[in-house]
């Protein structure tokens, strides 16, 4: 009988070794990284190679240095959460192995003792949470820049891009202060105080009087022909009733624009509205009887076209901002959400104006336009899925937008 025993439990040794041994082996490999920074390296090899060559501003090189590398840093951590998860389910499988085997081979036990030190419910609790929701891990990545940052504060780009993600999980708190560290450490790019300054002026309610006035001072210090100064010190100047200040900022703009451009109209039209030749465009009947009744609103749905579902993730965002079809590019109104549940309802209305001409509410037709944005920015960028539907009357309460068209270079 002990023979017996003796013979079947050393079987059973040779049968653990052979299954074990290989499991545990597996368990134990280095993360291989090397893929991911070859292609992170090739991206930004590209990006330099594109800005040489004039194919692409400094603010859109930079913009999308930065998303290179919040992907890579996503990439790295889930690499890291893979391995964890393989190597914890290959553990449990391997003692699992180990203990319930030779007890079964043996025949010591007719029952598994302990059965509640065996967690069915862990594998699947391990699937859901790589299953885990997109904003999820995406605050995970933004908890982890931050700590980096705790520890290596001297990195200017890594502190741009803790401020950009900020902004768009809503923190505009945290997001200024993130600013304020990456203009400490970059003092002299002028897209990044206009960055700052419009984060500044969102926080106080798009008011861009005191503070934000003098970040894009700072900027065209640094650059005077910087298009997104320009911009921002004409609206400045325009909300404080400035109008030779503005006007003088926008020629300058429109003379630095290549003509017979979209952009190239719109500063046209600020340009006039500055010299008082464009007043606010009649309300039409509908839309008086809109304002008499207090509607001055604009509401709908925002879906996305399934042929390019794959292209967004629940952590993009999505902005939605109506503006007025042969007028000035600034929004008259617009809100701001995770591009996710769809369809998205949307409100429009006064509560967004940055002055007070340019209110939803004194133009009888808008624009409604809808754009995911992987970089959490207003701007449209390469990459970021669009769409609009044109002449929305004010008061309307059905407008049906689909995300449909992907912005080109």
């Amino acid at each position: 009988m002990l023979a017996f025993v003796a013979l079947a439990a050393a079987m059973v040794l040779t049968a653990l070794l052979a299954v074990l041994f290989p499991l545990l082996r597996r368990s134990q490999r280095p993360l291989q990284r090397g893929e991911d920074l070859a292609v992170l390296a090739d991206g930004l090899r590209e990006l330099d190679a594109q800005l040489a060559a004039g194919d692409v501003g400094a603010a859109e090189h930079e913009r999308a240095r930065l998303e290179l590398q919040r992907q890579a840093l996503h990439a790295g951590q889930a690499a890291q959460a893979r391995a964890r998860s393989s190597q914890q389910a290959n553990w449990a499988v391997a003692l699992a192995t180990a203990v319930v085997l030779p007890l079964l081979a043996i025949g010591v036990y007719l029952t598994v003792g302990q059965p509640g030190a065996i967690h069915p419910s862990a594998p699947a609790a391990r699937s859901a949470s790589t299953g885990a929701a997109p904003h999820v891990q995406d605050d995970a990545a933004v908890a982890a820049l931050q700590a980096r940052l705790a520890r290596d504060g001297g990195d200017a780009e890594g502190w741009v891009l803790l401020a950009r993600s900020y902004y768009q999980m809503g923190r505009i708190d945290d997001a200024l202060s993130a600013y304020g560290k990456a203009t400490q450490l970059s003092s002299d790019n002028a897209d990044l105080w206009v960055e700052y300054a419009n984060t500044l002026a969102i926080a106080q309610q798009r008011d861009l009087s005191g503070e934000p006035t003098r970040m894009v001072q700072r900027a065209l210090e640094i650059d005077p022909n910087n298009f997104n100064a320009l911009a921002f010190a004409g609206l400045a100047a325009f909300q404080q009733n400035d109008r030779t200040a503005a006007l003088a900022h926008w020629q300058k703009l429109k003379a630095l624009l290549p003509a017979d451009t979209e952009d190239a109209r719109r500063i046209d039209s600020l340009i006039a509205r500055a010299r008082g030749q464009a007043p606010a465009a009649p309300l039409a009947a509908s839309a008086q009887a809109a304002k008499q009744t207090g509607d001055a609103t604009i509401r709908g749905t925002v879906t996305l076209d399934e042929r390019l579902r794959s292209q967004v993730a629940a952590a993009d965002t999505l902005f939605i901002f109506a503006r007025a079809s042969d007028g000035p590019p600034m929004p008259l109104a617009a809100v701001r959400t995770r591009a996710s549940g769809w369809p998205v309802s949307f409100t429009l209305d006064d509560s967004s104006a940055m002055a007070p001409e340019m209110r939803l509410s004194r133009f009888a037709q808008v624009s409604v336009v809808a754009r995911v944005s992987r970089l959490g920015t207003p701007a449209a960028q390469p990459g970021d899925i669009e769409g609009r539907v044109e002449q929305v009357a004010l008061g309307s309460k059905e407008v049906r937008i689909v995300l449909d068209r992907v912005v080109e270079r």
